[in-house]
């Protein structure tokens, strides 16, 4: 009888590890899901606002910070260019300029010049030196 009973524990511990492994896999494969519908998901909402800012007359040339959440803009509308303060709760135009009034930059690289690989295997490097010297 005592024999039964241990090969029934042992018969069902089996059975409740092979579930808990099941719904591991399971809920594994869920977030995988989920992570790869979010990645496309951003990328298909950036594509559209990249789409929106190419065929937009407005175009931000340049931003400077005066205080906590109060900037100057210099805003290019059309051919016309503005002087604008953005602060929290408002925008206001401060004036016009003409094209000749300022320098305009030339546009630089916004993104990343290293790809992510580099960066990480960077930050590497740095932790291994750090964990070298700490010896």
């Amino acid at each position: 009888m005592a024999d039964a009973f241990l090969n029934r524990m042992v018969f069902l511990e089996v059975k409740s590890i092979g579930q808990s492994i099941a719904e591991f896999i399971f809920l594994l494969v869920v977030f995988i899901l989920i992570l790869v519908a979010c990645v496309f998901t951003t990328r298909f909402v950036a594509r559209q606002q990249m789409q929106r800012g190419r065929n937009s007359n407005f175009k931000p040339i340049e931003t400077y910070q005066v205080a906590q959440n109060r900037y100057l803009q210099l805003v290019q509308i059309g051919t016309r260019y503005f002087v604008i303060s953005v602060t929290k709760d408002s925008i206001s135009l401060l004036c016009e300029l003409q094209q000749d009034e300022f320098e305009l930059k030339a546009e630089e690289n916004t993104g990343f010049s290293k790809s992510f690989k580099d960066i990480l295997s960077d930050l590497r490097v740095k932790v291994d030196r750090h964990d070298d010297e700490g010896k």
